[in-house]
């Protein structure tokens, strides 16, 4: 489902459904916004130690994005 086209209801209620499945796993869900990108990132974490189990996208898949806006960046100036 696409967070768009839900209402939000619906998105409200999905978070709650899959809150309520990682909790069961003893697992926990963090979502927060990367600065740089504005990209959503979807943490796994083991509810008693804290360690991420996964993280989406990937910390080497984020350094990788920002390293391609710079070089974007610079060839832009570059052909200015």
């Amino acid at each position: 489902m696409n967070a768009r086209s839900g209402t939000r209801e619906d998105v409200e209620a999905a978070v709650a459904t899959i809150q309520d499945f990682v909790q069961s796993v003893s697992r926990s869900l963090n979502f927060s916004l990367e600065e740089n990108s504005g990209q959503v990132i979807v943490k796994v974490t083991d509810s008693g130690s804290g360690d991420v189990i996964r993280q989406i996208p990937s910390e080497e898949a984020l350094q990788l994005a920002e390293n391609l806006s710079e070089v974007r960046s610079l060839l832009f100036k570059a052909e200015a």
